[in-house]
């Protein structure tokens, strides 16, 4: 039988934040983000001080199909949604 390869990565981002409750409404809105994930990505969002963690972890083989195109989307996603938060409480 052929074994295929697997890919696997651990990534941490630090969100930074202006204060406690700029990371405080980040950290509150970004949390719905973390329901169906894809089950070959884990995401753990924690707040310290005023910095929002996001550990990223992603297994992936070639037989699954997955590719490391769906942890760059979640990124990416997670991204985005930050700066639009930050827009929103900028306007506020």
């Amino acid at each position: 039988m052929e074994k295929f390869p697997s890919l696997n990565i651990d990534a941490t981002v630090e969100i930074k934040c202006k204060d406690k409750k700029e990371s405080k409404a980040i950290h509150d809105s970004l949390l719905p983000d973390n329901i169906d994930i894809p089950k070959n990505l884990k995401l753990d969002m924690k707040m310290v001080d005023s910095s929002i963690s996001l550990e990223i972890k992603f297994s992936s083989n070639i037989v699954e199909g997955k590719n490391i195109e769906t942890l760059l989307n979640t990124f990416d996603e997670l991204m985005e949604h930050t700066g639009i938060i930050r827009n929103v409480i900028k306007n506020d």
